[in-house]
């Protein structure tokens, strides 16, 4: 699936723009179906290789839903503030998103699951700060999930020099 947006002149125009903003952002949101519908949840995730992948455990509704329908949407945005727009309702957003369509596969065997934990790790965790590797019996409870991104999409809304930035209560 592949859905360009409605304005053109806000297309993130090159898969690298997309990449660096699915590489910066901490926290995503995945889409998943279950059967009462649609269900998203916000995860932390790694962005490499090309694929998606975070850790969870391995009960819960998302991953029922994983095993149950492998399709998913995942979301990243980078939200800045409102400004004053001379059209519309006379307010605007700055922002940036890539939404991803994929499926979602399990990474098996402890090697892989490890080397991705590690790397999801090196992301959060500052260069300095010590960390212990996760143990065998941890690896097994972990479940990390692989999503194959098919195609993605970005739009963006970029602060310039003619915005004047709105203070609310958002954005203190």
């Amino acid at each position: 699936m592949r859905i360009e947006p409605r304005r053109k002149e806000r297309t993130i125009k090159t898969a690298r723009e997309m990449e660096l903003l699915l590489e910066g952002m901490p926290v995503g949101r995945l889409a998943v179906t279950t059967e009462d519908g649609p269900y998203v949840v916000a995860v932390n995730y790694l962005f490499l290789e090309g694929n998606i992948f975070f850790h969870s455990g391995q009960a819960g509704r998302k991953m029922e839903a994983l095993r149950a329908d492998s399709r998913v949407c995942f979301l990243v945005d980078d939200v800045g503030p409102q400004v004053i727009w001379e059209q519309g309702c006379g307010i605007s957003q700055i922002y940036k998103s890539v939404v991803c369509f994929g499926n979602a596969e399990f990474v098996e065997g402890p090697i892989e699951k490890m080397r991705i934990l590690e790397k999801l790790v090196q992301k959060f965790v500052p260069a300095n700060q010590p960390f212990s590797p996760m143990k065998n019996q941890n690896i097994e409870k972990t479940a990390v999930v692989k999503i194959v991104v098919e195609s993605m999409s970005g739009k963006a809304n970029e602060l310039s020099s003619s915005h004047t930035v709105l203070l609310n209560r958002f954005h203190v």
